[in-house]
């Protein structure tokens, strides 16, 4: 199997087997093992779950530094939009890209014009997908698809996300002006793990090539001290329609789409998926999934509560000016549209014959457990135990119903 890189990981000295991210790790990627927590690599969708809810930061999900953006010619810094509702209202976005630039970066990408780009092309890119189409926005979410729904990659709008078309943008421009691949450095002021992740991944394609993922509350003291505040609340030169992109709902908001399912936090999206593929969600045009409460604006790197977080997004947005006016040609169009969302094949066995009698020693196990889901047995569930013993990664008398004779 590939080997798959993860952001999030366990300081294990930490750790004390409290089990609070065992029973709280909504794709059961943990277990407990002779007293401390592991991961387990094929399951983990990098969505920092772990992160939130253990009480002694054992979980942790490290992205780069500002040291590690020396060394370029050229650096580039794109910040999420979910950046600029961190300070309240009364800070112009424009004056937080000015503080960024202080903090050593040559240029700073205005993210909403590639969600302005995104979003003129998933207008006609949804239509070629089965209905409901499904974003590719979240990361953590095309995980959980790649890993638990594999039979929804038809519904997934195969184009690349406002960072990956930031990125490329970026690169083009910079070696149309005769620098070299390896002088660039663009980095992404990140709101969660998951997009440590997915730099990570995508360090190594040529066309987008980014260089880092710095988290955003990494930097946030450091950037409080260039800000200045400011009676204008006229934002010129950041777009409203591309801030939509920021919250839950936004995306189907700048698409102009009415017909439209926004669903965040991991656990109701993973309901939501379960209906659709049992064929409950036929009549939605566009599903908005993310794995964070309030959509990205509830990112583990962030400062501001997801909910006031939003209101002030709202806010910045009302007394916005302009979206970019965005022309589309053929070229621009397939640039950014992409086959491979998901690239990695995670099997329950390597052939259909081995996959179906793991399946079926599973439902034989399942049915000798008393089903109370206790995690004694150091796994979240019984089916997750279940699953552990016939992949040989438990065995059956670490159950203590089994041990003790059923009792």
């Amino acid at each position: 199997m590939k080997e798959i890189f993860h952001s999030v990981s366990l300081i294990k000295e930490r750790c004390i087997g409290c089990t609070k991210c065992l029973m709280n790790c909504p794709v059961e990627a943990i277990r407990i093992k002779n007293g401390k927590a592991i991961i387990y690599d094929e399951k983990c969708i990098d969505c920092g779950e772990c992160i939130r809810v253990c009480p002694y930061g054992a979980h942790v999900s490290k992205g780069n530094s500002l040291n590690e953006t020396e060394g370029y010619k050229i650096k580039v810094l794109i910040p999420s939009v979910t950046l600029y509702p961190q300070f309240g209202q009364e800070i112009n976005p424009e004056e937080i890209n000015k503080a960024l630039l202080s903090l050593g970066f040559d240029e700073v990408f205005d993210i909403t014009f590639a969600c302005d780009v995104k979003a003129e092309i998933l207008k006609k890119e949804i239509t070629k997908v089965e209905k409901p189409a499904i974003s590719t926005l979240c990361p953590s979410i095309i995980r959980l698809i790649e890993k638990d729904f594999p039979s929804l990659n038809d519904h997934i709008v195969k184009m690349l996300t406002p960072i990956e078309i930031s990125a490329a943008l970026i690169r083009e421009k910079y070696c149309k002006m005769g620098y070299k691949e390896n002088e660039i450095g663009i980095f992404f002021l990140t709101p969660c793990p998951s997009w440590i992740t997915k730099i990570k991944e995508l360090k190594y394609n040529e066309k987008i090539g980014f260089d880092g993922a710095i988290a955003i509350s990494d930097i946030y003291p450091k950037l409080l001290k260039f800000l200045n505040k400011t009676s204008n609340k006229t934002y010129r030169k950041i777009s409203k329609t591309g801030l939509l992109w920021s919250f839950s709902g936004g995306q189907s908001q700048a698409i102009g789409i009415d017909n439209f399912l926004a669903v965040d936090g991991i656990k109701n999206v993973i309901k939501l998926f379960n209906d659709v593929e049992n064929g409950k969600i036929k009549d939605v045009d566009y599903i908005e999934a993310y794995a964070c409460t309030r959509g990205c604006l509830g990112g583990l790197f962030l400062i501001e509560n997801p909910f006031n977080a939003e209101r002030i997004a709202k806010k910045i947005i009302a007394n916005g000016e302009f979206s970019y006016n965005v022309e589309l040609h053929d070229e621009f169009q397939s640039k950014f549209a992409r086959e491979d969302i998901l690239k990695v094949n995670l099997k329950f066995a390597d052939d259909f014959e081995s996959a179906v009698k793991m399946i079926k020693n599973m439902n034989r196990i399942i049915n000798m457990l008393p089903g109370t889901d206790c995690g004694l047995c150091g796994s979240p569930s019984c089916r997750a135990f279940a699953e552990d013993v016939v992949k040989g990664l438990a065995n059956l008398n670490d159950c203590k119903f089994i041990k003790n004779g059923g009792e």
